[in-house]
């Protein structure tokens, strides 16, 4: 009976509800109220836009009782609003308690569940609990009380999940600063190197200057003196041809006295060093290079041995050149092959810019030097190089190889691509002596306790 009647009180709550949407319903389009207005003759809701359209194009009268009416004299209702959202939400409300209800409702009696068995883990009816059989002396709690309790325990591992839920956007939030904390790490050194890149064309553009005003004075002076040699030129040529020859024999001395004038000038004063066409860079460092001359040639192609040259020691690392002098693998007799070794330097892969240059000896003009270059990952005890450096049988004819001393001359060049790198390699190679140091004094400490052991 008491689930009959909770069923009931529900239907007449339900209807009160329904009743009350029915009042605060637009009596003209029958919808829900949209900023509402109230006729001051009936009392009647409708829709502004509802009454507004009626009355403008109708008659000037309320639809409802009739009476004349006008916009002006309409009432604008602005609780109306919230007494609306009132209702939808009551109405949501009974909603949900119907499916409640419909769904927690005993399969067997079908009376609502308002029994919870301790014994069973479950939940019955009071029918079940009083006359099922099924629970006799079985341990009985409140469903009310024992829904509260879970939903207690359920509130609190939700708040749990909150807190979990802060914590990680707390550290996701932590790692959005990181990524803008880096990015704009990033956009800082691009913003330094970019001021310092600027900084360094302006020193190369203030070099450059330097150079060309001391090339531009030269070449005023040169140019004067040939404007003044070219108008003398003109001048003779043309009392040669215009004077006749009395005149001619009158002013010659005057003429050779110009001439002479002009050529007891010394050429030496005419010659100026040349300007050097290098500029500093403070970016990429300068090559360190070393030569490789290569004796008695012919004897070294019959041995068919690699041959090297002496190291190149540059902040703890050593290069040194590796030469077929008759060709390696494949390109035997017919190229010469030369490799850059890295014999020695730092642990892990690095790269390194390189040079091989071979020196023509006819000619000394570098222009005519065979040069290869190119940029390669070096590990210790690897060679890169060029298998067919140069053809063997052109040596002589094109002017490297020097048949009067039988030599041959190459230069090789090595750098860091940066000067970062080259600061790199000089600090692991201070390392190196700072722990050779150490050992050493290690070493002398103990040789000073054996000689005091031996003394006493």
């Amino acid at each position: 009976m008491a689930a009959r009647g909770d069923k009931g009180n529900g239907n007449g709550e339900e209807q009160i509800v329904e009743t009350l949407a029915d009042v605060f319903r637009c009596f003209i389009c029958m919808e829900k109220l949209v900023d509402a207005h109230l006729c001051p003759h009936c009392s009647k809701l409708c829709c502004y836009a509802c009454i507004r359209r009626w009355l403008t194009e109708q008659r000037s009268q309320c639809p409802h009782c009739r009476a004349s009416l006008h916009l002006h004299e309409l009432v604008n209702c602005r609780w109306v609003e919230e007494v609306t959202q009132q209702i939808e939400t009551m109405q949501q409300t009974n909603s949900a308690c119907q499916r409640d209800s419909y769904r927690d409702r005993c399969p067997s009696h079908q009376e609502k569940l308002s029994v919870y068995c301790w014994t069973c883990r479950r939940c019955i009816c009071h029918q079940c609990a009083l006359w099922g059989g099924t629970h006799s002396g079985h341990t009985f709690k409140p469903l009310e009380e024992v829904y509260d309790q879970h939903v207690t325990q359920i509130r609190d591992e939700i708040s749990q999940l909150r807190r979990r839920l802060l914590e990680l956007i707390s550290l996701f939030q932590d790692v959005e600063r990181n990524v803008e904390s880096v990015r704009a790490a990033k956009d800082e050194r691009v913003r330094e190197i970019r001021n310092a890149v600027e900084l360094m064309i302006s020193r190369l553009d203030s070099a450059l200057k330097a150079k060309l005003l001391t090339l531009m004075g030269q070449k005023n002076s040169l140019t004067q003196e040939t404007e003044q040699l070219e108008h003398l030129l003109q001048e003779v040529e043309h009392k040669l041809h215009t004077s006749t020859r009395s005149e001619l024999i009158t002013r010659s001395g005057e003429l050779m006295q110009m001439i002479h004038q002009i050529r007891k000038k010394p050429m030496a004063s005419f010659v100026t060093a040349p300007v050097p066409a290098d500029f500093h860079s403070e970016i990429v460092p300068s090559y360190d290079s070393s030569t490789f001359p290569l004796s008695n040639f012919t004897q070294l192609q019959h041995a068919a041995a690699p041959v090297y040259s002496s190291p190149l020691h540059v902040h703890g690392l050593c290069w040194r050149l590796k030469v077929y002098p008759d060709g390696n693998g494949v390109v035997r007799g017919n190229y010469l092959s030369v490799f850059l070794e890295l014999s020695a330097g730092l642990p892990e892969t690095t790269k390194y810019e390189y040079r091989v240059e071979m020196l023509h000896q006819v000619s000394r003009d570098p222009s005519k030097n065979i040069v290869r270059e190119f940029a390669s990952d070096f590990e210790v005890g690897e060679c890169w190089g060029y298998n067919r450096f140069f053809r063997l049988d052109l040596l002589a004819s094109e002017g490297y190889l020097n048949p009067e001393n039988d030599t041959l001359i190459l230069r090789f060049q090595v750098r860091p691509p940066t000067f970062y790198q080259r600061c790199r390699d000089q600090q692991w190679y201070i390392n190196q002596l700072i722990s050779m140091q150490n050992q050493h004094v290690v070493q002398i400490n103990d040789l000073k306790e054996v000689g005091q052991y031996v003394i006493m």
